[in-house]
C-alpha cells in the first residue's frame, strides 16, 4: 500500500489538469514536515522539435523530466529527514497503465544481466486525465520476488 497526503494528492492531480493534454511529471518526498510535491518540466517537446527522428513522440504521448531538475531531486532526496517516496506522471486522454516505456525507465542494468529498479523503493504513480480532469490514479512499485513492478494499493490519508 501507498499512503499519500491528501494535499500532496491534490497537487498531482492539479498539475496533471493543468498540463493537458500534455503529460507532466514530478516527484513527492518524504520529509519531517510531510510529504512535498516537486513539480518537473516535461522537456520532450524541446527533444521532439531539435531531432524528431530520434525522439517521435511530442509532450502529448511522452514525457522526459529536465535532467538538472532530476538531478536537484536526486540531490534533495539526499538531504537529511528528505527521501524520494516517488515519481509521478500523467496520461493525458488515456487509461492508467504502467507502459514499457515507464518500465524500461524505472529500471537499470547491463543488458545481459538482470534489471534492477533505478530507484529502490521508490513507487511510480500514473494519473490519467480527460478534458482537464483526472479519471484515475494508481501506483506501481517494485515486487523484489516477481522482479517485476505490479500495482499497489493508494490510499490518500
Amino acid at each position: 500500500m501507498l499512503a499519500i497526503e491528501a494535499r500532496a494528492m491534490a497537487a498531482m492531480r492539479a498539475h496533471a489538469e493543468e498540463t493537458f493534454p500534455e503529460e507532466c511529471c514530478g516527484a513527492l518526498f518524504v520529509t519531517p514536515e510531510g510529504h512535498v510535491v516537486r513539480r518537473m518540466t516535461n522537456v520532450q517537446n524541446a527533444l521532439h522539435a531539435a531531432d524528431p527522428s530520434a525522439h517521435p513522440r511530442d509532450a502529448r504521448t511522452a514525457y522526459q523530466m529536465d535532467p538538472r531538475e532530476l538531478f536537484e531531486v536526486n540531490r534533495d532526496g539526499d538531504r537529511p529527514g528528505w527521501r524520494i517516496m516517488l515519481f509521478y506522471h500523467s496520461h493525458p486522454s488515456h487509461g492508467v497503465y504502467f507502459s514499457p516505456t515507464d518500465k524500461a525507465r524505472a529500471l537499470w542494468g547491463e543488458p545481459d544481466g538482470e534489471p534492477e529498479p533505478a530507484y529502490p523503493g521508490v513507487a511510480y504513480v500514473v494519473i490519467s486525465v480527460y478534458e482537464h480532469t483526472v479519471r484515475d490514479v494508481r501506483a506501481y512499485a517494485w515486487n523484489v520476488d516477481a522482479r517485476d513492478f505490479e500495482e499497489v494499493v493508494v490510499r490518500v490519508a
